[in-house]
């Protein structure tokens, strides 16, 4: 075994301990595995509520902190000096936004092993045996895996293989592509949630949102090499966090006041874009070119202040006699 797996062994085994235990009261694999899931981010929602709260203190600092780039222009160190004077005077750690973010690599390792290590199989002349770790030999989870030889069956699906080592053809691995689109799109959900919410920060650090929708694509790569029953607990992970966020923006009074704040400034702000764009004169397109021209030199040319000065009025011609019509009598 090596270095680092020993170092998250205790880690391993306490997942694995839980999935026990969820598996004693519902034997089933997949279910075992959500309940494992809900269970871990229940114990982490204070950190996330914490996060949260620190992301919004670092938005509300962004006004100061750029007033900080202006004074110390050039010089690094002084800069460095006064933001970490600043983030200490109001207790606010520019990290703390982004730990649910960076917990999902650690987690994502983590399930890796404990589900390749439960899973485990040893070839021997008796043919293919399973060894399951991390969990005690007298538990229910451990006789099935082994009566199971060491396969994890969830809705037809084998939670131990991946979607790119699926030897049946794309059809029969068309569920396990389907379970990674959807695990997918639930944290590609779960960012524009966080974007409606809270639109001001979105359009002061747009390319931090942008960053956070890319990542989604990265973490479907891995979903794709990665065992379904790891791919299971990021789906319910991703859902759990839809509705827990939804809760805090509803039911935290700061939470809910800073969203408040948030979509009414950017709603004036996207009104006055609008009348500003509707205020500006309009430029002629290129379709109007040679016929634009030119109507706008014959409007200059009717125009009264382009009108020459008037000629004097013609005298008035005399009437014209007209013929007489009657016939000479003849004598």
């Amino acid at each position: 075994m090596s270095i680092l797996a020993e170092i998250f062994r205790p880690v391993f085994d306490l997942l694995a301990g839980i999935i026990t235990f969820w598996y004693s009261l519902i034997p089933s694999y997949g279910v075992a595995i959500a309940l494992l899931t809900v269970t871990v981010m229940v114990v982490l929602s204070p950190l996330t509520i914490k996060s949260t709260k620190s992301m919004l203190q670092m938005q509300a600092l962004q006004p100061k902190l750029k007033e900080l780039q202006k004074q110390h222009k050039g010089d690094r160190q002084a800069m460095a000096e006064a933001q970490s004077a600043l983030f200490k005077e109001h207790k606010v750690s520019p990290a703390g936004g982004c730990l649910p973010m960076l917990l999902q690599f650690p987690l994502l390792i983590v399930m890796y092993d404990v589900i390749r290590g439960l899973t485990k199989t040893l070839q021997t002349k008796h043919g293919l045996i399973a060894t399951p770790q991390y969990i005690v030999h007298s538990s229910l989870l451990y006789k099935h895996l082994v009566a199971d030889r060491g396969v994890m069956q969830f809705l037809g699906l084998n939670l131990t293989v991946t979607p790119l080592h699926y030897h049946g053809g794309f059809f029969s691995a068309l569920p396990y592509y389907l379970l990674v689109i959807v695990s997918v799109g639930l944290q590609y959900l779960q960012i524009q949630q966080i974007i409606s919410k809270n639109p001001t920060a979105a359009a002061a650090n747009p390319m931090a949102s942008k960053t956070q929708q890319y990542s989604t694509l990265l973490f479907g790569l891995i979903y794709l090499d990665v065992p379904a029953g790891v791919v299971i607990y990021f789906l319910v992970s991703g859902l759990f966090r839809i509705v827990q966020q939804e809760l805090m923006w509803r039911h935290d009074p700061v939470l809910r006041a800073h969203s408040f704040e948030a979509r009414r400034k950017a709603s004036e702000r996207s009104t006055q874009v609008i009348e500003a764009k509707e205020v500006e004169p309009k430029e002629a397109g290129p379709a109007r070119g040679i016929l634009g021209k030119l109507l706008g030199l014959k409007a200059a040319a009717v125009s009264p202040e382009s009108n020459p000065p008037a000629l004097p009025p013609r005298p008035a011609r005399p009437a014209a006699k007209r013929p007489s019509n009657r016939r000479k009598r003849r004598r």
